[in-house]
């Protein structure tokens, strides 16, 4: 298979129709849940919006589009509409068997993240830039892997693999977001007492992603910051410590490494990298 890689912005109504059709109704209401815990958590939404860039760009676009009958410009549409077009016309151009597992596909991303699809998409359409021929593997089950790309007498198989920015890290930003906000009412009562007071939270392994879990954590930081002593539960230790502190970093741009410098100084260095999520992600 080899498609146009040519498009022109008469070419964007058609494929926002097309992915419109088949994944619209799901992607509103997937998005929809995320703005409700962005709203009810407000430290999710840079991770949010990060992780789910073409999901909101997407919901963003037709919402633009139903109120106005126009299709939204900016550079926060262009990787967007540079997947749409390809996606659609790949779509088209496969055999009639592989046309519902590439739906499917799409769906499935849909509930993890269209990252992932979406970068198959581009991979395909840079080979085909360059001459290749491109058939789709995993679509017609043919082989377990996702692209074989031919050109001339030349064969390579290619899988296509992202990573996110939580790859390798037992301590994922949304969950660190999610206890953060578990946390808040207790670190809040500790702000009545001019001063650096630190909680040390220590959990045996990762950061789980369960609610309940995050609960059982939060509800041993608050046992913690309540006796201003230690506290341990089966899912974590918190040690409190007080420290009278007579400037503080001063928030603002290009001030990020301030901030972490004057964390890191003050927790263990088994405790750095929790404190470098943690600054990010309250950026």
């Amino acid at each position: 298979m080899r498609i146009s890689t040519e498009a022109r912005t008469t070419d964007i109504e058609p494929a926002m129709d097309w992915i419109s059709g088949l994944i619209g109704a799901a992607l509103d209401g997937r998005v929809a849940a995320f703005e409700r815990q962005e709203r009810s958590n407000p430290l999710l939404s840079a991770h949010f919006r990060e992780r789910f860039a073409l999901e909101f760009a997407l919901a963003e676009a037709r919402k633009y589009r139903k109120n106005t009958g126009r299709l939204p410009k900016g550079a926060e549409y262009d990787e967007l509409y540079g997947f749409l077009i390809p996606a659609q016309r790949i779509h088209a151009a496969l055999p009639a068997s592989a046309k519902s597992p590439f739906e499917g596909r799409l769906h499935h991303a849909l509930n993890d993240s269209l990252r992932s699809f979406a970068y198959e998409i581009s991979i395909a359409t840079h080979l085909m830039q360059r001459d290749w021929d491109v058939e789709f593997m995993d679509y017609s089950e043919a082989a377990r892997f996702d692209l074989l790309a031919r050109q001339n007498t030349a064969e390579v198989e290619v899988e296509c693999k992202t990573t996110s920015g939580d790859t390798g890290r037992k301590i994922h930003r949304q969950e660190v977001n999610r206890l953060a906000d578990l946390i808040l009412p207790a670190t809040k009562r500790l702000a009545d007492t001019a001063g650096c007071h630190r909680l040390l939270v220590t959990i045996p392994n990762r950061l789980g992603k369960s609610t309940d879990e995050l609960a059982r954590i939060a509800a041993t930081v608050a046992a913690a910051a309540e006796q201003r002593a230690s506290a341990s539960s089966d899912v974590a230790r918190v040690d409190y410590m007080f420290e009278t502190v007579g400037s503080w970093p001063e928030p603002g741009a290009g001030r990020d490494h301030d901030a972490i410098a004057f964390f890191e100084e003050r927790l263990a260095s088994k405790t750095r990298t929790y404190c470098s999520v943690a600054a990010q992600a309250f950026q």
